[in-house]
């Protein structure tokens, strides 16, 4: 069964100039690809800047994937300066210790504090920090997508219709799931360390709202902005599913999905995972390190 959802991956709008087949199909670090071929950076980050929503993929802790985030943050921005950038890492609440930090009415220290950074969200801020900095350099607006941890606790726990309205962020109820969509949650859940009889079902719904809350965060932005950029976990993203497909749902389509790609993985990778993948050099780079105390 294909994992590609049918109407939430669009391809990109223009023709992009190609550079000479790949040899053996395989990417080179360094390389933007567009349905299976290498493309010019310059290029893809003006047609990207043209669009609505853009959205960039992560996997949480690989600082490379944040310093590919920045780099293309900065392509677009050359292109487009109106721009927003909404974080998954902080829930609404958190909303007025970012725009305080893009003010530059608050130090690191403060600002952490402020937006409640480790119960919020709990990873290195080091890892995130030069993309708030660059967005506090050129006044980007920073905008808020995620939920209360005390409403993601409770979607493990609580139907999202028993859940009050006054408690829901004004979220609207997500579209369903694609079947492919779904597959792929029941294989991340069959690898939760405690399943329990009902707990697929919520774990699915609880993704959905998730998924929902984020869509309708950058939504919610693009008045304010002629693109919005979207930094967020690549399972969120991936074939269409998710946050794209939610954004179908509510009637905003011009979006394109970015994902970092190891030049070690599949070779040549999958055409249909996102709109662009960047390849980046070994996996080993990945791990993050401390440069040892000068004695």
């Amino acid at each position: 069964m294909s994992r590609r959802s049918p109407v939430a991956v669009f391809l990109l709008a223009l023709p992009l100039p190609t550079t000479p087949a790949l040899a053996d199909g395989c990417p080179l670090p360094g390389q933007w690809l567009h349905a299976g071929e290498a493309v010019d950076t310059a290029e893809l980050m003006a047609e990207l800047a043209a669009r609505e929503i853009v959205l960039l993929g992560e996997q949480h802790e690989r600082p490379a994937h944040h310093r590919w985030q920045l780099h293309t943050l900065a392509g677009l921005h050359a292109h487009q300066p109106d721009m927003a950038i909404g974080l998954e890492m902080l829930p609404r609440e958190a909303q007025p210790a970012l725009d305080a930090w893009v003010a530059g009415e608050l130090d690191e220290a403060g600002f952490l504090e402020a937006s409640d950074w480790q119960s919020a969200w709990g990873l290195d801020p080091d890892l995130y920090l030069p993309i708030l900095h660059f967005a506090r350099m050129q006044r980007i607006p920073l905008v808020a997508l995620n939920v209360a941890p005390e409403l993601r606790r409770r979607l493990s726990a609580e139907d999202w219709e028993s859940i009050p309205a006054g408690a829901r962020h004004g979220i609207t109820p997500p579209a369903p799931a694609s079947a492919a969509y779904r597959e792929t949650l029941e294989e991340a859940y069959a690898h939760h360390p405690d399943p329990v009889a009902d707990g697929l079902e919520r774990f699915i719904a609880a993704q959905l709202v998730w998924d929902r809350a984020m869509a309708q965060g950058l939504a919610e932005a693009t008045p304010d902005a002629e693109l919005v950029v979207g930094l967020m976990g690549q399972g969120h993203l991936t074939y269409g599913h998710g946050v794209p497909h939610q954004l179908d749902d509510l009637a905003i389509p011009d979006h394109r999905v970015l994902l970092p790609w190891p030049a070690e993985q599949a070779c040549p990778p999958p055409e249909d995972i996102a709109d662009a993948l960047f390849v980046l050099e070994s996996p080993a780079e990945w791990t993050s390190r401390r440069l040892a105390p000068t004695p």
